[in-house]
């Protein structure tokens, strides 16, 4: 079968990114399938001995806007020896439309969508949202051969929102390293770590931004304390862009002996966070997919979250977690206290969501359907 030349285009590569890893798993998966593949940004904080990373500097790299139109043109030369381009996110989609233009290649583009403007408080975040959707808008019509998307909620903003054909999109799950994230991992390193001995444990992790919910799971602690005064909460994860003022709602609320705040997380040590808890709480009001709740139930861990978005498509209410209705903290504590309370009712859950990990969310499964997708474009 002929050997495909496929580059990855993504604008930055930040550490901690879901983003950024579905990238480097498609990418290697795709490789070791015997293609060649890079990946091209215009800053990386990200190092592969696996794949090939080209970092582009220009001048104006610094400006907002202005290198969203150099980067594009920059690109062309590099890209010119590809068969075909898979663009990811915005504003890199204009480099895929622009190799298309000027170049005739085939782009690909995975669409990982945006949270609502509404989210933000910050005025920056809200300008960069209507920005990444406007040029998103106009990009989707202006040369993308193929759209993925990683859940179905997204493929059905694409249709009512973007007025995408629905022949054009096609939805492939994110995937999980089921290896890695196992139940069979063991977390009291972890427990003894952040002096979490014999005492139940609910986990957050994922970035501390407002649409992210972290706050709703801090104001239900109060109540979790009333029924089960040990319960220790564990928020893992740093604050980028739009900044919440935890440290304030933890004290106005009292609960500070209750929570440990980890800060940033290498990813080396994400299994055992998880490994270390009874359950996960991930309250987020947006997400396209919902990547964290799927490796804590890769590891056999419940799921407390909000029923919104794409997460009951990772998320099974009642079977692998419950969700609860959106912004309700209290709905929260009381599903955080009803598992906490049942060891199990816990185990059960955990079970099957390991089985519905494997069944639906593998890495291996996703490139696969990539990559037919890359002949399907290209033929």
């Amino acid at each position: 079968m002929r050997i495909l030349r496929v580059a990855y285009v993504r604008s930055s590569l930040h550490t901690g990114s879901g983003l950024v890893k579905h990238i480097m798993e498609i990418a290697g998966r795709i490789k070791r399938a015997g293609n060649e593949v890079a990946i091209i940004s215009r800053e990386t904080e990200i190092r592969s001995k696996d794949v090939p990373i080209y970092e582009l500097m220009f001048t104006g790299d610094n400006i907002p806007f202005l290198r969203n139109f150099i980067f594009p043109f920059r690109s062309l030369r590099i890209l010119e020896k590809f068969d075909l381009i898979h663009t990811q996110y915005h504003p890199s989609i204009f480099v895929g439309d622009t190799v298309t233009k000027f170049l005739k290649k085939p782009h690909v583009f995975t669409y990982h969508g945006f949270a609502p403007i509404r989210t933000w408080r910050s005025s920056k975040q809200k300008l960069k949202m209507i920005d990444h959707r406007l040029g998103t808008f106009l990009a989707l019509h202006s040369g993308v051969h193929k759209i993925i998307t990683v859940s179905h909620f997204l493929k059905e903003g694409l249709i009512k929102r973007y007025f995408i054909q629905e022949d054009k999109i096609q939805v492939i799950y994110n995937g999980v390293d089921a290896e890695r994230f196992n139940p069979n991992v063991n977390g009291n390193s972890t427990r003894k770590l952040y002096k979490l001995e014999n005492c139940p444990v609910v986990l957050y992790l994922g970035r501390l931004a407002p649409y992210k919910g972290v706050q709703f799971l801090i104001e239900a602690i109060p109540e979790v304390l009333r029924e089960l005064p040990e319960t220790k909460f564990l928020i893992g994860g740093a604050m980028r862009y739009d900044i919440l003022n935890l440290n304030k709602l933890v004290k106005s609320l009292k609960v500070e002996n209750s929570i440990v705040f980890t800060g940033y997380v290498p990813d080396g040590d994400v299994p055992k966070l998880y490994a270390c808890c009874d359950v996960f709480c991930y309250p987020s009001l947006w997400e396209g997919f919902g990547l964290t709740p799927a490796e804590a139930q890769s590891c056999g861990k419940p799921v407390v979250a909000f029923n919104t978005c794409a997460i009951p498509e990772v998320v099974k209410n009642k079977h692998t977690g419950l969700l609860v209705e959106p912004r309700n903290a209290e709905a929260v504590a009381k599903a955080l206290v009803s598992l906490l309370q049942n060891k199990e009712l816990r185990f059960r859950m955990g079970l099957e969501a390991r089985e519905r990990v494997l069944q639906l969310f593998s890495w291996d499964k996703a490139a696969k359907q990539t990559l037919q997708i890359y002949r399907e474009v290209l033929s």
